[in-house]
């Protein structure tokens, strides 16, 4: 399931993915990975402009410390989005045939 979270403060916010807590959540790592010599994993960042909603959020976001405390203070709401049913398909049908006594017959 995904959320979309809405700064309702006045300020920026900016919060930190940590692979401790928001890649375990999801069960694959989502951290940049830093290449070369001395490559290392760096954690993501959300980053919220006041009054701005985020685009559709995995709800692994929502373990986040952070996160929670911002949601317990009103900084942040939040909207869940319920996915869709799938719709059954829909099969054409051929239309039903009249047949004549004198089509029978034959």
């Amino acid at each position: 399931m995904t959320v979309s979270l809405t700064n309702t403060s006045r300020r920026c916010l900016v919060f930190v993915l940590a692979h401790e807590t928001y890649c375990k959540t999801l069960g694959e790592c989502r951290c940049e990975i830093e290449h070369g010599r001395r490559a290392r994993r760096m954690a993501r960042s959300l980053t919220l402009a006041s009054e701005v909603t985020s685009p559709a959020l995995d709800d692994a976001v929502l373990t986040i410390p952070e996160v929670v405390r911002a949601v317990k203070r009103g900084d942040l709401s939040v909207k869940r989005h319920v996915p869709e049913l799938p719709k059954p398909a829909v099969v054409a049908t051929r239309p039903p045939t009249t047949t004549s006594l004198a089509e029978v017959i034959r």
